[in-house]
């Protein structure tokens, strides 16, 4: 459906009698004509590069039976500027905002349990993010080039910050990493110049490779009792 020339999309409940529970892979692909998204309750799967590269659109409402959001389903829609994930949503695929320059905000529900790798890579105009209690992975590159994000809470259920996760987030001035974090992935904060202070908690077991690499103004840092390996 990549020639589709609609400007409002409204994704109905049933199709000829039939349930629609799926978006599928590439359904929207590259769909420039369209300004404005509304996903039911009964989607539950957001298919891989579903919404890719639709420039126009600036805000989307994604139903509150979606599990997956899929590989790049949203990945290069420029000029989206904020995203609410549902509880529902227990997986961001790998890719999924990538490149979202003019998403700002982004709020993941509590269900979510992996962001997954370059998940928001390079969303240089995303100031805020919120993490929900769930999620275990935050993966490879997921945050990386955030250039205007200035906080962030890890929350007690995050196990693992991938390698690179937050790289190059250049206004990143504090992160306060939860109580369940046992790793801290290489270069995890690489070039976050304008962090000044971490505290790393009692779980962290191994801190990565050059994981606080070029982070120029930091001054203090706090170590917990059980690492063991620092890169």
């Amino acid at each position: 459906m990549n020639e589709c020339t609609d400007t409002q999309l409204i994704i109905p409940y049933k199709y000829k009698g039939l349930p629609v529970t799926a978006i599928g892979n590439s359904a929207f692909l590259d769909a420039d004509a369209l300004k404005s998204i509304v996903i039911p309750n009964s989607i539950t799967v957001i298919g891989d590069d579903a919404f890719r590269g639709s420039n126009y659109f600036t805000s989307i409402t994604i139903g509150n039976g979606v599990i997956t959001i899929g590989k790049s389903a949203f990945s290069n829609c420029s000029n989206l500027t904020s995203v609410t994930i549902p509880n529902s949503v227990t997986t961001i695929g790998n890719y999924a905002f990538y490149n979202c320059r003019y998403l700002t905000s982004v709020a993941i529900g509590n269900s979510v349990t992996t962001i997954g790798n370059y998940a928001f890579y390079y969303c240089t105009g995303l100031t805020s993010v919120t993490i929900g209690d769930s999620v275990a992975t935050i993966g490879d590159y997921a945050f990386e080039g955030c250039r205007s994000l200035t906080s962030v809470t890890i929350g007690d259920s995050v196990a693992t910050i991938g390698d690179y996760a937050f790289d190059c987030c250049t206004n990143l001035t504090s992160v306060t990493i939860g109580n369940s974090v046992t790793t801290i992935g290489d270069y995890a904060f690489e070039g976050c110049r304008s962090l000044t202070s971490v505290t790393i908690g009692d779980s962290v077991a191994t801190i990565g490779d050059y994981a606080f690499d070029c982070c120029t103004n930091l001054t203090s840092v706090t170590i917990g009792n059980s690492v063991t390996t620092i890169g």
